[in-house]
């Protein structure tokens, strides 16, 4: 998490979740594959999770970070919200009732707009 953040479209960063795997060619030159693994050489608790190598890596590996659920909440001025830079929240090993509860953060805390991107194809909501 980065209360602000050097990204150019967005104010801070928020990753209750961490790691993903490559499933197309757009994930060739993932720019949070290779900080995942800077972040596990520096010895971050976040990116000691190891993904396969075969579609992951060092400190890359799926992991929930439910400490950080309560992040956004703390937050009093309105900010601008790259949900998981470092990660898919829609990734396949990351339960729906998680994915809920994210959701249910940002739906708690309006005063914030958060940008969610994914690299799922399509996902239905309810």
């Amino acid at each position: 998490m980065a209360d602000k953040s050097a990204i150019e479209w967005t104010e801070a960063t928020w990753n209750p979740t961490t790691g993903c795997d490559r499933i197309s060619a757009g994930c060739d030159n993932c720019y949070a594959l290779t900080l995942a693994k800077r972040l596990k050489a520096m010895g971050s608790t976040k990116y000691q999770t190891d993904g396969d190598p075969r579609t992951s890596g060092p400190g890359f590996g799926v992991a929930l970070h439910a400490d950080a659920l309560d992040i956004p909440r703390r937050w009093r001025d309105p900010r601008t919200v790259f949900v998981n830079s470092m990660s898919d929240l829609f990734h396949a090993r990351v339960p729906l009732d998680y994915v809920q509860q994210v959701f249910a953060v940002m739906r708690e805390t309006p005063r914030h707009t958060f940008q969610v991107l994914t690299e799922v194809i399509s996902a239905t909501f309810r």
